[in-house]
């Protein structure tokens, strides 16, 4: 019982699982434009896992995950909010490692495509500054 055990060195163990992880954010990518992925996606929109939009007057819409390029590597993963139609970084550190390219850019519409019955009314709401009461002028 003599095993050959083929070991790969720590540099071609790091190449397999950069590898590794290309492939498993492409095959995403292209899971979530599928009928079970997009369902998937809509249980953790439902719980807004995916966090709310920053922005003020969108009252804590919840966002969706979005990539600015489908090239692997260019960019990480925005937030897409439905509701100002606007992307946004993410707040947390942890998603500036993920590739929006695990996304594409084709995701967030796609999925308001598929359930329009939960895209929001644009927000038409936006903040006017002023100063002791007084709106600026436009060319401020």
């Amino acid at each position: 019982e003599n095993e050959e055990r083929h070991e790969l060195s720590d540099e071609h163990q790091e190449m397999v699982e950069n590898d590794a992880e290309v492939l498993y954010g492409l095959i995403h990518a292209r899971y979530i434009l599928t009928n079970r992925g997009l369902h998937a996606m809509l249980e953790k929109y439902r719980h807004h896992e995916f966090g709310t939009c920053p922005r003020y007057h969108c009252n804590s819409q919840a966002v969706l995950p979005a990539g600015i390029t489908d090239q692997k590597g260019k960019a990480p993963v925005k937030l897409y909010c439905p509701r100002c139609e606007e992307l946004y970084r993410p707040r947390s550190a942890r998603h500036e490692n993920i590739d929006g390219a695990c996304f594409g850019t084709t995701f967030p519409h796609l999925f308001f495509l598929v359930f329009p019955e939960l895209k929001p009314q644009r927000s038409k709401d936006h903040y006017i500054p002023r100063v002791f009461g007084f709106k600026l002028h436009h060319t401020w």
